[in-house]
């Protein structure tokens, strides 16, 4: 059932991206021929009284074909329903619209948390505790809260990542949450391959605090630009090599769509937060095939006052498609063996 949730997660994800294009082109008077959710053969089709929708096989993503955006489309050149034929703030606006939706849709359900749960707050956790290793034969569990590491705040992974390392063998206190209760575990480190462990993986858990009203609105407002701010942070890190990529594609997303559903309403419905605020902000970046590829050229066009050739932006999108599809195989092909393996 939690596979069938985390599905249905993605499917509304990418459906509320590609429905804010369809909406501001329909807006701004421009004829959409087709609504796809995901790619590949159609498994349901049907027909609205302009528009085919579509559910395919493939979960990679989703299209919405806009009457004009294809060059190759042989379109009367006075077809008031072109993309081409519209001015370029009408079509900068429909190219933004999927993100700027994936921010909105962000907002909404972190509201929706805060008014039945209450401020969510995330704290350290042990995703899972390896057996026959220190931590377990410490008493430790999945799902304890780190809170403490020899009477100091835990603040990051990185933190108690050190303060293992720096052990040298020598027994450490850990002051953990589990459910009500707080306990103290002492640990002894372990050598393994020349670096000591304890034999965790780590994770997430979210406490939930009392919030009122207007708090909750402030706060889910301005929760895509400081999680944008902080997955920017982390991509600056990534290219500045402070820290290490860890990258997973669709099959980890839904993974962790299911494993969120296992644990609790809450946190599914704060990962798809997440996950709309990673795919608002991933399409606005400034590369081909992506939206913010195609906001550039329109950026361009409106400070050049004329039109880009559309074959050369095509083919530019097109070069960016075939990069960004071999990544997506790269990145799948990851997915399945640290799935499989």
């Amino acid at each position: 059932m939690s596979y069938f949730l985390a599905f249905v997660a993605l499917g509304i994800l990418i459906l509320v991206h590609e429905a804010g294009h369809m909406w501001v082109a329909r807006l701004s008077g421009m004829r959409v021929d087709k609504f796809s959710i995901f790619f590949g053969p159609a498994i349901l089709r049907w027909r609205g009284k302009k528009t085919t929708y579509q559910l395919a096989t493939v979960p990679l993503g989703g299209f919405v074909q806009i009457a004009g955006m294809n060059p190759q489309e042989q379109l009367p050149p006075d077809d008031t329903g072109s993309y081409q034929n519209k001015n370029v703030l009408k079509r900068f606006a429909t190219v933004g619209a999927g993100p700027g939706i994936n921010y909105i849709f962000a907002m909404v359900l972190m509201f929706m948390v805060m008014l039945v749960w209450g401020l969510p707050s995330w704290q350290i956790a042990i995703g899972k505790v390896l057996a026959g290793k220190p931590a377990a034969e410490a008493g430790m569990h999945d799902r304890d809260v780190l809170l403490q590491v020899n009477g100091v705040k835990i603040k990051s992974v990185a933190q108690v990542q050190t303060a293992i390392a720096a052990s040298n063998g020598k027994p450490m206190v850990f002051h953990v949450g589990r459910g009500k209760e707080a306990l103290d575990l002492r640990v002894t480190p372990r050598k393994n391959d020349d670096k000591y462990v304890i034999g965790i993986a780590f994770g997430r858990d979210v406490r939930f605090h009392e919030v009122t009203l207007g708090g909750a609105l402030m706060a889910a407002a301005y929760y895509p630009f400081k999680e944008s701010s902080r997955v920017l942070g982390g991509l600056k890190k990534l290219i500045t090599r402070e820290t290490k990529a860890s990258v997973g594609g669709p099959i980890e997303i839904v993974r962790q769509l299911k494993m969120s559903f296992e644990h609790s309403l809450a946190m599914a419905l704060l990962f798809m937060a997440m996950l709309n605020v990673y795919l608002g902000l991933f399409n606005l970046l400034p590369l081909p095939a992506l939206d913010g590829g195609r906001m550039a050229f329109l950026l361009v066009e409106m400070v050049i006052r004329r039109p880009i050739s559309q074959r050369v932006e095509n083919k530019v999108h097109t070069a960016g498609f075939i990069l960004l599809f071999g990544v997506l195989i790269l990145v799948t092909f990851g997915d399945l063996k640290r799935l499989l393996f």
